[in-house]
């Protein structure tokens, strides 16, 4: 008895110390903000990664609704968390689960669905098509504009690769590969051609970096462990290729990890075919720059991202990747109020020559610190600059098997792979999202994939924001 009052002590006195701590908190951004300007307007383009961060710590850093207006506009009502797309493919997830509705996330957030086309940046004005017939476009003014359109896939104008590949940016693309791998499964147990048979049976994927690593071990597992509903189609009938036009797979990760998961995508079947560039595809084959042809229906592409096409269209100044040229700070240097961040903007490491790579977790902290420094202005504060080193890196290459770069460490295996899984739930906005792609795995290691194919809508399925 004695020893529980004591733990009961200490828990009030923990919990009252915590609760005290927040209202000193609360009253010090209060004090603070009682200097700010009133009335003043943040628009935000882009529900991604970089976008939606910068909303939830503006609306944690200007808690009183006087503070300031902020709003976020997006072509989609949602947040793609674009890391699991590659599971929505393999036929692991739901691809609804994978999306955050940006209205939910908090009440300071106003959220306004429309397509950007046009932005004025020196009138800080954005065009905005909300496809609602005749008054479908309006124009949106603030004091302060963050761009964070996000990307788009890259073709580098290879011939015939945009109009004959999948590409992996949206949930529609996830939902088209996972169906076009059961359609050709289909497709295949009634061929009895053998020449097209094996061109139907033939996936090859372009780009052997994060994207192309993941959606080809997704793909690889969906099809081999498929294949034994498809009685007439046996397994060493399904070839799966990925050509990468470096010496390896994973050139973000150390040689000894991506030769692991090179090693591993083997194991499974996978043919890695390196030094190799795609240079052209029609709806029947994949052509290579060694002058060899891969007879198939199905090539996915993950050869790259380039920045929303409307950043070219920018009075501004772009880098050698296109993306906006921006101060350390993620601010455009004139007009002031503009910031850039994520895929759409080319931010430079401090006392270096290069930039911040595109990757959700630097756009993720890019835009906590947008919110900080646009705060900072407003109080008349000095901006900061943008200083970051990444975490690490994670990546799925099959089932149970990942690979994994973590403060330096590595790890790879059944290790890194519940690593993986357990990091980016983690990161998954909302409870209610977890709580279903929990269920998703749950039910896929109990009763394996579903392989029904269900109806996709790719029309306009890809989001403003990264």
């Amino acid at each position: 008895m004695f020893e529980n009052g004591k733990l009961a002590m200490v828990g009030a006195a923990t919990g009252g110390a915590f609760l005290g701590w927040k209202f000193l908190k609360s009253a010090d951004l209060e004090q603070r903000n009682r200097s700010l300007q009133r009335g003043r307007k943040i628009v935000i383009l882009g529900a991604g990664f970089g976008g939606l961060n910068v909303a939830q710590e503006l609306s944690r850093l200007l808690p009183a609704h006087g503070d300031a207006e902020i709003t976020v506009i997006d072509h989609n009502n949602f947040l793609l968390f674009t890391p699991m797309l590659a599971e929505v493919a393999g036929g692991q997830l739901d691809a609804r689960h994978i999306v955050a509705p940006p209205r939910q996330l908090s009440k300071r957030i106003r959220f306004r669905q429309g397509k950007v086309t046009g932005v004025d940046l020196h009138h800080r004005s954005v065009v905005l098509d909300t496809g609602d017939g005749e008054n479908s476009t309006c124009t949106v003014t603030a004091d302060h504009i963050v761009i964070a359109l996000g990307s788009v896939p890259k073709f580098h104008s290879i011939p015939g690769v945009q109009e004959h590949s999948l590409p992996v940016k949206t949930i529609g693309d996830a939902a088209a590969i996972r169906n076009q791998a059961l359609t050709c499964l289909e497709r295949a147990s009634w061929q009895t051609n053998p020449e097209i048979r094996r061109e139907i049976l033939t996936f090859v994927v372009g780009g052997g970096g994060y994207t192309g690593v993941e959606i080809m071990a997704a793909i690889n597992d969906l099809l081999r462990e498929s294949v034994r509903h498809y009685p007439s189609v046996r397994p060493e009938e399904i070839r799966t290729v990925i050509a990468e036009p470096s010496d390896r797979l994973l050139a973000e990760l150390s040689p000894d990890l991506a030769s692991f998961a090179q090693q591993k995508l083997q194991e499974r079947g996978v043919e890695v075919l390196l030094k190799t560039k795609i240079t052209g595809a029609t709806g029947k084959y994949v052509e290579f720059d060694n002058g060899k042809r891969i007879s198939t229906h199905t090539l996915i592409w993950a050869g790259g991202v380039a920045p929303n096409p409307l950043i070219g269209k920018l009075d501004c100044d772009r880098g050698h990747h296109g993306g906006i040229v921006v101060d350390e700070c993620c601010a455009v240097a004139d007009p002031p109020g503009i910031w850039a961040i994520g895929d759409c903007a080319e931010v430079p490491k401090s006392g270096s020559q290069g930039t911040y790579a595109p990757t959700a977790q630097n756009a993720t902290r890019e835009g906590e610190l947008v919110a900080r420094n646009i705060v900072a202005v407003l109080r008349g504060e000095q901006p900061k600059p943008f200083t970051f080193k990444e975490i690490g890196e994670l990546a799925l290459v099959g089932k149970h098997t990942g690979v994994a770069k973590i403060y330096g460490q590595h790890f790879s295996g059944f290790v890194a792979w519940a690593m993986w899984r357990a990091i980016y739930l983690s990161k998954m906005p909302g409870l209610g999202q977890r709580a279903r792609i929990l269920v998703d795995w749950l039910l896929d290691f109990a009763f394996g994939r579903n392989i029904a194919e269900f109806p996709v809508d790719r029309s306009g399925a890809a989001s403003q924001g990264k």
